[in-house]
């Protein structure tokens, strides 16, 4: 063959790979086919994908948890631990969860069932964890609604002690806490909260209490006596009744969800445009605010000063760790959800990398907006910053309100605060509601396929969880809300984050996973990453679990200790998302034909492949050696094969895959 000759075969065979590769980025196999079936959307462009992840990730706990946890852990030294956890499981895990989303193209609740049958009921544990987060997270967004409707009044009822609930111990804790180190704190506190949970089990709680020697702010008791009518006797045993301003707030914030995700990620990626933006307007409102106001520089300088002899704490460690895990929303099954409705060939690893650092920075700018704030209420009252400071609702509600009642135009600094923690509510329930929703339209199809189906099973969900989240809207519905957030997404999350590590990357197999990364991405995911996967990232969970059950605290809400049938309640929470996860396991592995443990383990494990695809995936033919590209040759006679002999190709593959492995 001459040099002509030569050259007119090369361009032939580029242009024939180039056909092919748009070929398969129109038209993918597996996804494409299940989009037909199902009526399956995407997302109507790339940046409604990652706005929307944004909004899911950035939440309440950027605002009221970590800036508090920075200050406790040695303030800018806790960035360096937490900058190391991004780079061990925030950006390796949440690049797998959108690869396998991606991929697959189906959601939490199913997509195990490809990926490893032995344990779908991981996406069972997705769905029952969502839905009891979901239960509780819009009554914290229905708190946000009140105080924002409260806001528009030309005197803040929480910022004077006139109003007929004030009591005789209303009063301004500065008088005393000039001669008392005490300080006075609500004992409104959670330790984590919904989309963005912030700790559980994982965490060492901070319960604040009351000090009854010292005055009591106009904002506490406006929050617990105006607002909740919270009494002595009313606990976890005797909730009172239903306090109706609240609970037409939720009803709201129902009305309000439901809309925005009545149409799917159609209306939810229109909606993140707003939801997932203008929070950090408001932000820089707050920042540029609160850094002109007098003590702005102690507070800032409070919040980022290193104490570098923290670091040598291994609970720094544990809790940098934690907070990162939860803040990037990972084993929830909402970033695989959102991942499914991504183009087959959307650069999803650029997305975990920017999602992770947006979620740093955000929380580091939060910080600047609340302790300059902070800074400014301490020097005005003549108190310790560490004397008004808090974390959980507990800021949110009682202190930041406070410190915005003390500057000028306080209803305006206050309705925007209030707006913005509305936002970031909402921005991540609208996943965790879709998470849900999506999770029955990819098992009831036809709900998918009619779009007013869709909406009236939106609506039928949304009146369940609101009938449920009445309770925490009673006069002791923070003892509901405390041990639902104390025990929904604790030791369950570390524990499917686990389960979900092995079933990917032991039992589907690493490097069929990187194969199918090559596939979409054009290129192999790098040895750092696939290492991280499978040995780095389930190994830090695993510690955390450790420490987390080690130093395990019974559910407190202040000084209140729940009883043990509270505590047993909480626990059956807990386990109500891990316990399907083993039964369907067992089920699977009984039902397996085989005749060792070794071939059911296989058999149960095996994933399923789709076999009416038009062409042969790198699923199904680059599992031993995933850097070695597959011959145009090979390639074209395996997609000539009958579809019988394919699938027996395939598992003769996989156990020779998984051999070695079981």
């Amino acid at each position: 063959m001459g040099p002509f000759q030569s050259f007119k075969a090369s361009l032939a065979t580029r242009c024939c790979k180039k056909q092919t590769k748009n070929a398969d980025a129109e038209d993918p196999p597996a996804k494409a086919e299940e989009a037909k079936v199902t009526g399956r959307v995407q997302w109507s462009s790339p940046t409604e994908f990652t706005l929307t992840c944004i909004g899911y990730s950035v939440g309440l706990g950027n605002v009221w948890r970590f800036p508090y946890l920075c200050y406790k852990s040695g303030g800018g030294a806790f960035l360096i631990p937490y900058m190391i956890m991004i780079g061990l499981i925030g950006m390796p895990l949440l690049f797998m969860e959108y690869g396998l989303g991606q991929y697959f193209g189906i959601g939490s609740l199913s997509i195990f069932k490809k990926v490893c049958p032995l344990f779908q009921g991981v996406g069972i544990g997705y769905i029952v964890l969502n839905a009891l987060v979901c239960i509780y997270y819009n009554v914290i967004i229905a708190l946000s609604l009140y105080y924002l409707f409260g806001s528009f009044q030309a005197v803040l009822p929480w910022s004077t002690c006139d109003n007929e609930w004030n009591t005789e111990n209303c009063g301004d804790p500065s008088i005393q806490g000039k001669t008392s180190a005490a300080g006075n704190q609500s004992v409104l506190m959670l330790n984590h909260t919904g989309g963005q949970v912030e700790g559980g089990p994982g965490y060492a709680a901070h319960p604040t209490t009351v000090n009854h020697t010292l005055k009591v702010s106009p904002s506490d008791e406006y929050f617990r006596l105006a607002l909740m009518n919270m009494k002595d006797e009313h606990s976890i045993e005797n909730l009172g009744s239903v306090r109706w301003h609240l609970c037409l707030c939720l009803l709201l914030a129902w009305v309000l969800v439901v809309l925005f995700v009545s149409r799917g990620i159609k209306s939810t990626g229109k909606v993140a445009y707003f939801t997932a933006t203008f929070p950090y307007v408001m932000l820089t409102v707050l920042v540029v605010r609160g850094v002109t106001l007098p003590g702005a520089s102690e507070g800032i300088l409070y919040f980022v000063t290193p104490d570098w002899s923290k670091l040598l704490n291994p609970e720094i460690w544990f809790a940098a760790a934690s907070q990162l895990f939860y803040s990037t929303n990972l084993a929830w099954g909402g970033m695989i959800t959102m991942a499914s409705y991504s183009n087959f060939n959307h650069n999803c690893f650029r997305d975990a990398i920017m999602i992770n650092i947006v979620s740093f920075l955000t929380s580091l700018y939060a910080g600047f907006a609340v302790f300059s704030i902070i800074g400014y209420m301490a020097v005005s009252q003549g108190v310790r910053i560490e004397d008004v400071i808090d974390s959980g609702p507990g800021l949110a509600f009682i202190v930041y309100p406070r410190a915005l009642s003390l500057m000028p135009l306080a209803p305006m600094w206050t309705a925007l605060f209030f707006f913005m923690l509305f936002l970031l509510g909402i921005g991540s329930q609208m996943v965790i509601m879709e998470t849900v929703m999506t999770g029955l339209t990819d098992e009831i199809t036809f709900i998918a396929r009619n779009p007013c189906v869709r909406f009236l099973a939106t609506i039928a969900v949304a009146v369940v969880f609101f009938c449920v989240g009445i309770s925490c809207t009673t006069q002791g519905g923070m003892y509901v809300l405390q041990l639902l957030d104390w025990y929904s997404a604790g030791f369950c999350v570390l524990i499917i984050a686990i389960v979900e590590c092995c079933a990917v990357n032991w039992l589907y197999g690493n490097a069929k996973f990187a194969a199918n990364i090559k596939e979409m991405l054009d290129h192999y995911p790098g040895a750092w990453w696939r290492f991280c996967w499978k040995f780095v990232s389930p190994i830090i969970i695993l510690a955390i679990l450790v420490f987390s059950f080690v130093n395990y605290e019974p559910a407190m809400y202040g000084k209140y200790v729940y009883p043990l049938w509270a505590d047993s309640v909480g626990w059956m929470l807990t386990m109500s998302s891990v316990i399907p996860i083993f039964v369907v396991a067992i089920y699977k592995y009984v039902k397996a034909d085989g005749d060792t443990v070794i071939e059911k383990l296989r058999r149960a494990a095996r994933p399923v492949f789709s076999i009416e695809a038009k062409q042969v995936s790198t699923i199904d033919i680059d599992i031993v050696k995933p850097a070695t590209e597959v011959k145009d040759a090979d390639a074209t006679d395996e997609m000539n094969d009958s579809d019988a002999q394919r699938r027996n190709l395939l598992e003769r593959k996989e156990d020779d895959a998984n051999t070695s492995m079981l």
